[in-house]
């Protein structure tokens, strides 16, 4: 996806103050032993770039007619309201190796809970190396097999062999187990209470 860019003659809390007020917001591109640029970019363009690709999607920063292709590396946002306040673009090439956190997203948490199952989620994000262009937009967790207490390790994650997570083997990613009141129901009836 690309983005719109241009360079920022001005930098100055005022100044960003009113970019973001004229929906735009203060960037900055750097890497590649290359020349750091602080720019401003659309905050329309960034968040249908956050939506669509995620928070560390590649995207074609264009930058006053020169193309970059950049990796977003960082989004600062205010603490009291979440909105997005600036963001950092490192530059890529697109069979490099990068390392970056890509975040988790567990599926079948209704299954679960239907079972009587809690799950306790231990991280929410993995740290992976991989090609610029092969970062995915999260790893997936299909939680809708398990049927009783188990551990989710990085056994249980199917990722391209291209990916690597920096997490050892046996890491624990969740954990599932039973509602205590599902298992003191489950107890009374085997007992005959």
């Amino acid at each position: 996806m690309q983005v719109q860019a241009k360079i920022r003659q001005k930098v100055s809390k005022t100044e960003n103050h009113r970019l973001r007020k004229s929906g735009k917001l203060p960037a900055v591109i750097y890497g590649l032993n290359r020349e750091n640029f602080n720019i401003e970019v659309a905050m329309e363009d960034v968040f249908e770039v956050l939506k669509q690709d995620g928070p560390h999607a590649i995207v074609d920063i264009n930058l006053e007619g020169k193309h970059e292709n950049a990796m977003i590396k960082d989004i600062q946002r205010d603490p009291i309201d979440g909105k997005v306040l600036h963001i950092d673009f490192e530059r890529v090439e697109g069979n490099k190796i990068v390392h970056t956190k890509v975040p988790i997203n567990y599926t079948g948490e209704d299954y679960l809970k239907s079972r009587g199952l809690l799950i306790q989620k231990e991280i929410s994000y993995v740290e992976v190396d991989a090609p610029a262009d092969r970062i995915p937009k999260n790893i997936t967790i299909d939680l809708s097999s398990i049927t009783g207490n188990y551990k989710v390790t990085l056994n249980d994650v199917e990722i391209s062999e291209e990916i690597a997570i920096d997490l050892p083997e046996g890491a624990t990613i969740a954990q599932i187990f039973y509602f205590k009141e599902h298992v003191d129901k489950d107890t009374s009836e085997v007992q005959g209470i």
